[in-house]
C-alpha cells in the first residue's frame, strides 16, 4: 500500500509547480512512510509515497517501462506478480526491480487497457502514456484502494485521499449535500460520489481514461450473481473442494511479502478461517492482533482466546474503553473523510496503531465473507419475510423471527409493535428490487429530519433511493430477493463503508496494509455461482464455510451465532461530554448551520439521559451530528494546508523542457531514470 497523486495540465506551456505536488505527497505520508518519489514532464506531475513490503531496496516509484515512455504510480499489491513476471519475460520484457507493480507497465504495452484483467490484487493506479498523451486511472475489482479526483477546464488532479487534493489552495471546500443524504441512508456516498463538491471517486472495478479530447469511464469488472434458483455448484462436495482450493491459494499469495505478515483475529468465523489457513501455509509462529471492549456487550475476547490457544499464536490485544474510543473518533473521521453512523472505525484506528507499534506492516483479515456467503442477518430477514409473503397464515412465521431475534418475546407490547411496524412492513412487496434493504434505509429519513430547516427545504426533492435505482436498476433485474440482497451489500456497504471506513483508511492511518483473501476475484466468482442453500441453509449462515473449514477451528467458534463487529455509541457520546467536547452544544450546532438546533438539543438530552430508552436510529443520528461537525472543522471551516517546505527533498525524475536532468535527492547528481525508478 502506498499513496499516489498527480496533476495533469493539457496546456504544456505551463507545467505544474512541483511544490504543489510535493504538498500532496507530504499529506499522504501516513500511507507510505518509507519513501517518496516524483515524476515531472511538461504535461503531468506524478507523486508517490511508499510503504515498502516487496523488494525493500528497489521498487521505488514512479516506475517506467524500458524506453521511459510509460510512467506508473500505484497504490496496492499485485498478488500474482510472480506468475505475471514469468509470462512477461517470455515475451522479452526486462525488469529493473523485484517489485510486484512493475508488471503493470509491461502488461499495458502488450494488452492496452485490458491489462487490468490479468491482475489479481488490490490497487489504485495512474499510468501516463507519454507517447499517446493518455492518462489511465484504474481501481481494483472491489475498490479496496481509494482514488479521488477533481477536474476543471485546465487541470485533472487525483490522489489516494481527499485531504491531499485539498492541499491545492484553489479547490472548493464545500459540501456535496446529495452525497451527505446518501450517507445518512446507505452509510456512505454512492459509488463515484464524495461529501465534497467537485471531488469524485474513481468507481470500483473501473478504468478512467483521459486524453486531450475526452474523458471516458469503462467498467472492467462486475459481480454477477446467478439467478435464483440455480443449479450451478449446487452439490456440497463439489463446492467444498473448489472453495478449499481457491481460498487456501488466496491466503497463500497474500503472504507474499518481504516483511512479516500478521492477522486480525476478531473471534468470528471469517477471521478464524483466514488465520487457520495462514497457520497451515505460514512458516513459523503466527502473530495475531485483536480488539477487546470493556463493555461486555461488544466484547468477543473469549472467542479470540479460544482461537489463540487452538493455533498457539503470538497475540497482542487492545482493550477499549468508551473514553478511548471517544478520543480516537476525531482521527477516525479525519481518515474516513465522510460522516460516520457507526463508531466501529475508531477502535480499528486504535488497533492499527498497535500493529505499527509492534513493527508489523501487513495483516490479513476476514472481510468479505459475510457479504458473499450470506453472513448477515439481513439475508435471513429477507428469506423469512419472503416466506411470510408466500404463506401469510403460517404458524411458523413468529417462530422464525424469534429464532433470529430471541429478544422479540411474545406478550411484550413494545416488542409486538416492533414486530408489526418493522418486520412486516411491505412484507408482500417481494417484487421490489430493494426488498431486502428498504427497512434498513428508513434510517435515512429519520436522520434527515435533524438537518437545518433551510437545508431540508433546499433538498426536499432529492431522494437517495431513487438516485440509487437510476444507477443499479439493471443489475437487479431477473434476480431473486436473496441474490438482490447480495448485490446491494457487495455493491454499496462493502466498498463504501466496510473496506473504506473500517478497513483501508483506519489501517493506512498508521501505514498498515490490510489484505483480504475472501475478496480474491476467484473466491468471489465461486461465491456468485453457489446455490443459495449452500450459503444460507435454512437459517444457518455461511453453511458452506462451516462445512469446508469447520474441522480446522474450535467447535465454539463454528457453533456460535453471527455477532457483527460493533462498538459503543451511547457510552462514547457520554464520554465525549465528560471530556469537554462541544460538537452537540447549542452554540456549535447553530454556528455549523447544518442541523436544527432544537432537534439536536433534544437528541443530545435523550442520549445523555441514562434512564431514557435510546434506539439504534437515535445513536446513528447523534453520531451523524458529531462526525459531520468534526468533518466540517477538519475540511471546510478551519482547513489548514499541511505544506511541505521543500520539494527538493524528494527523489525526482524531471523531464520538463529545459529542466535539469533526473537528480538524486541526497546528492543532486545526475542519474539515469531507470536507476532512479528501480
Amino acid at each position: 500500500m502506498c499513496g499516489i497523486s498527480g496533476i495533469l495540465r493539457w496546456n504544456g506551456s505551463r507545467p505544474e509547480d512541483p511544490r504543489r505536488l510535493a504538498d500532496m505527497v507530504h499529506r499522504l505520508g501516513h500511507r507510505g512512510p518509507d519513501g517518496r518519489g516524483l515524476y515531472l514532464d511538461d504535461w503531468i506531475s506524478l507523486g508517490h509515497t511508499r510503504l515498502s513490503l516487496i523488494d525493500l531496496k528497489g521498487g521505488f516509484q514512479p516506475i517506467s517501462n524500458e524506453e521511459g515512455t510509460l510512467w506508473l504510480v500505484c497504490n496496492g499489491e499485485i498478488f500474482n506478480y510472480i506468475e505475471l513476471r514469468q509470462l512477461l519475460r517470455r515475451q522479452g520484457h526486462q525488469f529493473c526491480s523485484d517489485s510486484d507493480v512493475e508488471v503493470v507497465v509491461h502488461l499495458y504495452e502488450i494488452f492496452g487497457d485490458e491489462f487490468v484483467n490479468y491482475l489479481n490484487g488490490q490497487f489504485a493506479l495512474a499510468l501516463w502514456d507519454q507517447r499517446r498523451q493518455r492518462l489511465v486511472l484504474a481501481r481494483d475489482h472491489i475498490g479496496i484502494c481509494p482514488l479521488y479526483y477533481y477536474q476543471d477546464a485546465d487541470r485533472f488532479i487525483f490522489a489516494s485521499e481527499i485531504k491531499a487534493l485539498l492541499q491545492l489552495p484553489d479547490l472548493p471546500r464545500e459540501w456535496n449535500f446529495p452525497a451527505l443524504l446518501q450517507t445518512f441512508t446507505f452509510w456512505s456516498p454512492l459509488p463515484g460520489d464524495t461529501p465534497f463538491r467537485g471531488i469524485q471517486e474513481v468507481k470500483p472495478g473501473c478504468l478512467q481514461v483521459l486524453t486531450r479530447d475526452s474523458c471516458s469511464e469503462k467498467k472492467w469488472w462486475s459481480c454477477t450473481f446467478a439467478p435464483e434458483p440455480t443449479e450451478m455448484l449446487a452439490q456440497p462436495d463439489e463446492a467444498d473442494e473448489a472453495l478449499r482450493e481457491l481460498l487456501t491459494d488466496a491466503v497463500r499469495i497474500r503472504l507474499r511479502a518481504d516483511v512479516p505478515v500478521g492477522a486480525y483475529l476478531s473471534g468470528g468465523l471469517d477471521s478464524s478461517i483466514t488465520t487457520a489457513l495462514m497457520h497451515k501455509v505460514h512458516a513459523g509462529r503466527l502473530k495475531t492482533f485483536s480488539i477487546g471492549f470493556e463493555n461486555e456487550s461488544f466484547d468477543e475476547t473469549p472467542y479470540q482466546d479460544a482461537m489463540i490457544h487452538h493455533l498457539n499464536t503470538e497475540h497482542s490485544r487492545i482493550r477499549c474503553s468508551d473514553e478511548e474510543i471517544a478520543r480516537a473518533l476525531p482521527q477516525a473521521v479525519l481518515q474516513a473523510e465522510k460522516p460516520l453512523l457507526r463508531s466501529a472505525p475508531a477502535p480499528m484506528w486504535l488497533l492499527s496503531s498497535l500493529v505499527r507499534r509492534e513493527d508489523f506492516k501487513v495483516v490479513l483479515t476476514g472481510e468479505g465473507a459475510d457479504e458473499y456467503f450470506s453472513g448477515y442477518n439481513i439475508y435471513k430477514e429477507t428469506k423469512i419475510r419472503a416466506f411470510i409473503a408466500r404463506q401469510p397464515g403460517s404458524a411458523m412465521r413468529k417462530k422464525l423471527l424469534q429464532k433470529l431475534y430471541p429478544y422479540l418475546e411474545q406478550g411484550k407490547a413494545r416488542q409486538t409493535t416492533f414486530w408489526q411496524d418493522y418486520f412486516l412492513k411491505d412484507v408482500s412487496a417481494t417484487d421490489d428490487l430493494y426488498y431486502s434493504h428498504r427497512l434498513r434505509w428508513q434510517n435515512g429519513p429519520f436522520i434527515r429530519q435533524f438537518l437545518h430547516p433551510e437545508l431540508q427545504r433546499a433538498w426536499e426533492g432529492y431522494d437517495p433511493q431513487a438516485d440509487l435505482d437510476s444507477r443499479m436498476h439493471a443489475q437487479l433485474l431477473g434476480l431473486g430477493p436473496l441474490a438482490r440482497a447480495h448485490v446491494l451489500e457487495t455493491g454499496l456497504f462493502l466498498p463504501g463503508y466496510l473496506i473504506s471506513s473500517q478497513g483501508d483508511r483506519m489501517l493506512m492511518a498508521h501505514g498498515i496494509e490490510g489484505r483480504y483473501p475472501f475478496l480474491d476475484k476467484r473466491v468471489i466468482h465461486l461465491a456468485t455461482l453457489l446455490a443459495p442453500a449452500l450459503k444460507l441453509k435454512a437459517l444457518n449462515e455461511k453453511w458452506i464455510l462451516k462445512k469446508t473449514f469447520g474441522a480446522m477451528l474450535p467447535r465454539a467458534i463454528v457453533a456460535r451465532a453471527k455477532q457483527p463487529y460493533r462498538a459503543p455509541i451511547r457510552g462514547l457520546v457520554q464520554a465525549c461530554e465528560q471530556n469537554g467536547w462541544h460538537h452537540l452544544d447549542v452554540d456549535r450546532v447553530r454556528q455549523g448551520g447544518l442541523f436544527n438546533t432544537e432537534r439536536a438539543e433534544w437528541l443530545k438530552r435523550k442520549v445523555l439521559d441514562r434512564q431514557a430508552s435510546v434506539s439504534a436510529r437515535d445513536e446513528m443520528a447523534v453520531l451523524a451530528v458529531i462526525t459531520l461537525h468534526m468533518l466540517q472543522d477538519a475540511f471546510i471551516s478551519n482547513h489548514q494546508r499541511n505544506v511541505e517546505s521543500d520539494e527538493r527533498l524528494y527523489p525526482t525524475i524531471d523531464r520538463r523542457t529545459a529542466a535539469p536532468r533526473a537528480r538524486d535527492a541526497d546528492s543532486g547528481s545526475p542519474i539515469a531514470s531507470r536507476l532512479m525508478t528501480g
